[in-house]
């Protein structure tokens, strides 16, 4: 577990120096990761817990009621109080608190829009994707604007060490973070000296990167100052949405 001191000085307001390894940065945002998930599970937990009915089997009058520990995941039967719960829980879940966290990933993105882009051209020369390139072709067919925006201005490498060649540190580390998925990269023909030569009619995918603020950028980038600001946060926000996917899968 990553000591309190450890994670005041990651989530402490950035410099522009920028000057910490990737594969150090990544690692203590994985290790912060497992503290801040505890966090939240037991943010969600305290929530939950204030509409818990208090002591209901006292008047309960259901026979044969074999359940001992009364947590949120017991299979309750109906008619109990506790099912009840279990209902108002992912009601809960689906209205108010799934709007306060909409409400929280606003203000991430809002706050990118304090921070403008240094003209690295890194994200240019060495973007990745989960997806092949026909297959990224196909999905802008059917109609997924964000492939047929990728496919409109990003090629395929001819193979991976030439893209390992445009940025060593940054290729290796992603393909560290993604050894058990295969990963395609590419890069955009239209950077010059670090410039778009049609930057006016850049797709969305352009106008808007970085959209995701636990994105793993290159070194070089400004946004990373951006995305040190709300590291915190942004886990925080990841932590609960996989745990109230949990707790619905869970809860039917």
């Amino acid at each position: 577990m990553v000591s309190l001191c450890i994670m005041e000085n990651f989530f402490q307001t950035p410099k522009q120096d920028n000057s910490e390894p990737l594969i150090e940065q990544y690692d203590n945002m994985r290790d912060n990761y497992k503290q801040i998930f505890i966090e939240a599970a037991e943010s969600i937990r305290n929530a939950v817990n204030e509409f818990k009915p208090e002591n209901p089997c006292t008047n309960c009058h259901i026979k044969d009621c074999k359940i001992e520990t009364k947590d949120m995941f017991a299979k309750y039967p109906s008619g109990c109080a506790y099912k009840d719960w279990q209902s108002k829980i992912i009601t809960f879940l689906n209205g108010d608190y799934q709007q306060k966290l909409k409400n929280t990933l606003t203000a991430i993105m809002d706050k990118q829009k304090e921070y403008s882009c240094g003209m690295c051209g890194e994200c240019c020369r060495l973007a990745v994707s989960e997806f092949s390139y026909s297959q990224l072709k196909q999905k802008a067919m059917r109609g997924d604007k964000g492939a047929a925006d990728f496919v409109s201005v990003f090629v395929p490498y001819e193979s991976e060490e030439d893209a390992r060649k445009v940025n060593p540190e940054y290729f290796d580390l992603l393909n560290n973070v993604t050894e058990d998925v295969k990963v395609y990269y590419y890069y955009c023909p239209k950077v010059s000296e670090n410039k778009c030569s049609d930057y006016e009619n850049r797709p969305d995918v352009c106008k808007e990167f970085p959209h995701n603020p636990l994105k793993l950028l290159p070194a070089k980038c400004s946004f990373n100052v951006w995305k040190k600001s709300v590291a915190k946060t942004s886990m925080m926000l990841h932590a609960k949405i996989d745990i109230i996917n949990y707790y619905k899968k869970e809860l039917g």
